[in-house]
């Protein structure tokens, strides 16, 4: 099985990349590969950085370019449901683009349009329309459970717990309690990024089955005191714990 394995930020393929054997950097335009041996399956890896048009050409030349039979992203992600700390992880159920706002029309917020066209008979707009992309239910199960099997790495002594549901991401970084409650009651999300929803999108346009994992990198209130830095040290080995077991249950 060939799979693709996007995160924004380099450092957070670092682990992925430590599990692989014969890996090797591969060099297509601006963007930087690095393809490996994972438990019998091809790995391909590559950086989107931060924001959902990033997120969309990295998936979208990935699979272009690779044909990985099914894609993971992995990244951090601040809390919007207050029971979650810093570290937690959570594995995506769905993915929604809350920023992507045609209230106006009539529409949910993040509810996407497809196939627009002006109907010749009336001169009215048609259009079909998605509100969440889903990733993939085995998938997401597989994660889920083994996530919760593995001793996850402590970050400001706390254990790392494990939640399955719904994030939502958007061109905005959230830094306000207020704009975070508004997330979480509009879209009943648990957590909110910048990638996971457009990533999900582009997997579904491909019918490329999709699993995402995000840690905690700050609470909903704001109030943990963890350096970045320390977070994502302790993230991203667990990141790698994880992944590394999934990819071993995988069928060849």
């Amino acid at each position: 099985m060939k799979i693709g394995i996007i995160g924004a930020l380099d450092e957070e393929l670092i682990p992925i990349r430590a599990l692989s054997s014969h890996l090797e950097k591969i060099e297509r335009g601006q963007r930087t590969y690095w393809h490996g041996d994972m438990h019998g399956h091809q790995v391909y890896l590559t950086r989107c950085d931060p924001g959902k048009v990033n997120a969309v050409i990295a998936t979208q030349q990935l699979l272009d370019f690779f044909e990985p039979d099914v894609l993971f992203n992995m990244g951090s992600s601040g809390a919007l449901a207050p029971n979650l700390e810093v570290g937690d992880l959570v594995v995506a159920t769905d993915a929604i683009q809350h920023d992507f706002d045609l209230i106006g029309w009539g529409m949910k917020p993040g509810e996407i349009l497809f196939d627009v066209v002006t109907k010749p008979e009336t001169g009215q707009l048609g259009f079909t329309s998605r509100h969440a992309f889903i990733t993939d239910p085995k998938l997401t199960d597989l994660a889920f459970e083994t996530a919760r099997s593995l001793t996850l790495d402590e970050i400001n002594g706390h254990k790392p717990a494990v939640y399955k549901g719904r994030v939502v991401s958007g061109d905005q970084f959230i830094s306000s309690v207020e704009k975070a409650g508004q997330l979480l009651t509009t879209h009943n999300a648990l957590a909110v990024d910048m990638e996971a929803a457009a990533i999900a999108h582009t997997c579904e346009i491909n019918k490329v089955p999709f699993l995402c994992v995000r840690a905690m990198s700050d609470k909903a209130d704001h109030s943990a005191n963890v350096s970045f830095t320390d977070f994502l040290v302790a993230a991203t080995d667990n990141y790698g714990k994880v992944f590394d077991k999934i990819i071993q249950q995988l069928g060849k």
